[in-house]
């Protein structure tokens, strides 16, 4: 199942791609700097960066905390499974926020 998604996301990626260069005046630009599409994606981009970094602890946060409540409830083997869980959303917590810091450096050298 997982597949078929990586397929359609990496033909949608290849699509786009082969639009930016078989059309690339489509935008009625001179260069692909002032083009409509690259400004546009750009800003696009910024916003998600700075979007991912607001999100990740505003849905983390409770997330964990949840886990760790249920954790404080539960008997001594189900505290390794939640262990488990609140390690996992710790690290994709920190991880959604290193993306969107990532993203938000890597745009603010390309405006």
């Amino acid at each position: 199942m997982l597949k078929n998604y990586r397929k359609s996301i990496l033909l949608a990626v290849i699509f786009m791609a082969v639009l930016f260069f078989v059309f690339p005046s489509a935008a009625f630009a001179e260069d692909i700097q002032s083009s409509k599409i690259f400004t546009g994606s750009m800003k696009l981009l910024e916003d998600v960066g700075r979007a991912l970094i607001i999100a990740a602890p505003i849905a983390g946060v409770p997330i964990i905390a949840y886990f760790w409540f249920r954790r404080g409830a539960a008997d001594e083997m189900d505290q390794k499974g939640w262990n488990k869980r609140i390690v996992v959303a710790l690290i994709s917590v920190l991880g959604v926020e290193l993306t969107g810091v990532i993203i938000s450096v890597v745009m603010y050298y390309y405006v």
